[in-house]
């Protein structure tokens, strides 16, 4: 008994603790930020140095996770697949922001 009880703290200090992170409203404004960046992207690619088929599958993906966002289903999701989840999206965002600085400037000009 006492073990479910240590249990059900521990879920609870941690729900208290990542509750800015895992927020459906901290989530979906983390998933708009890679959803504008990925349109960016797709804007800037160069198609030798950008895979274009994974900035479309990051657009499809987000705009799926911004609206499932909204549904009661997503506040249903344990504090741990949300915090995943956050830090999944983070992951996502600086490796697409890595993308985007390779990427071969356009023309040699300077402007």
């Amino acid at each position: 008994m006492f073990a479910w009880f240590a249990k059900a703290f521990s879920r609870i200090k941690d729900s208290i603790r990542y509750k800015e992170k895992v927020s459906p409203e901290a989530i979906r404004i983390l998933a708009a930020e890679l959803c504008e960046l990925a349109q960016m992207a797709e804007m800037f690619a160069n198609e030798e140095a950008t895979p274009i088929d994974r900035i479309k599958r990051i657009q499809s993906e987000t705009g799926q996770l911004i609206e499932l966002t909204g549904k009661a289903e997503f506040r249903r999701l344990s504090v741990q697949r949300r915090l995943e989840l956050h830090e999944s999206l983070v992951d996502s965002k600086r490796h697409l922001l890595n993308t985007m600085q390779a990427t071969p400037v356009a023309t040699d000009v300077i402007q």
